[in-house]
């Protein structure tokens, strides 16, 4: 919600009297409302929403493709967390993807919502797909899940109610660091090329979480590394998309100081970056053709 009323309000500084207002809503529920004109904008999609909006995919029950379009890239470093308790994986003889996959051990899962599908269906679903099973197998080996969103899944780790977490936080968390020194923790390994496998379903990539982003990762961990972006819907009309790019494009600073994934990842100069190919609104393709920023 900081986000939203952040940049919203750069709207409103550049231009006085604008109507901005926020309407809160989870990721995949926003494609839906700009899709069916409930909203204009929405300020949370990745790859994951594109692609299964654009496919009429569960969580969406038809297709949306063309009833939204590209406005812009806020930030691409949402990265998955996928971490372990070190007793359960002392327990099961765990360190690897290839290990859980190899020897099906009984978890408990903390992991968000299906409904939520970037930190589900986009991410963590993709990983265990390209290691030979399922988010379904999970309860096959005799496990459960702890369903909800990274703070629920933390606190289960903390309380001792959950072995794995598998959620997006930033990096270098200062909660991810305050349940770590409560309970040991490990990072699941793998192999990038493998990940990255998983990654391209949904058009993010694998990344590495560099040695000591935490105090218990002594060396380098691949993981899903997520981009996140601004879409409209359709209906809106080009003069608003034109005059909401130009407020975020000719204000990178004000933008970068909401704090967040902004700070370190928010440019004016990547703005247009585009991995999934969505085409552009109109309004938005106008301002970086005028900017040069797109031909």
């Amino acid at each position: 919600r900081s986000m939203v009323e952040g940049l919203n309000a750069v709207v409103r500084a550049t231009y006085p009297g604008s109507a901005v207002s926020f309407k809160p809503n989870s990721p995949g529920g926003g494609v839906l409302a700009i899709a069916e004109g409930q909203a204009d904008f929405t300020a949370t999609a990745t790859g994951t929403e594109v692609k299964l909006a654009n496919d009429g995919t569960a969580p969406f029950s038809k297709p949306l493709k063309g009833k939204f379009s590209y406005v812009m890239q806020l930030y691409d470093n949402q990265f998955i967390h996928f971490l372990m308790t070190k007793e359960w994986a002392d327990q099961n003889g765990i360190r690897s993807w290839a290990d859980i996959a190899a020897k099906k051990p009984r978890m408990r899962l903390a992991i968000n919502r299906p409904d939520n599908p970037q930190t589900t269906i986009g991410g963590p679903y993709e990983v265990m797909k390209a290691h030979g099973f399922t988010i379904q197998d999970i309860e096959k080996w005799g496990g459960s899940y702890v369903l909800g969103n990274s703070q629920i899944g933390l606190d289960a780790i903390t309380d001792g109610k959950a072995d794995v977490f598998m959620n997006a936080r930033n990096l270098g968390d200062s909660l991810v660091k305050d349940v770590a020194s409560k309970r040991s923790l490990l990072w699941i390994d793998g192999d990038r090329g493998v990940i990255q496998k998983a990654a391209d379903v949904f058009n993010n990539k694998a990344d590495m979480v560099e040695k000591g982003t935490y105090p218990f990762m002594e060396k380098d961990y691949p993981t899903v590394r997520m981009w996140v972006a601004l879409l409209a819907g359709s209906h809106v009309s080009d003069e608003v998309v034109y005059k909401y790019v130009k407020a975020v494009a000719e204000n990178e600073k004000r933008v970068q100081d909401i704090g967040g994934s902004l700070k370190s990842a928010f440019t004016t100069a990547k703005m247009t970056t585009n991995p999934a190919n969505l085409p552009y609104h109109p309004g938005a393709l106008r301002y970086y053709q005028e900017k040069g920023l797109v031909k």
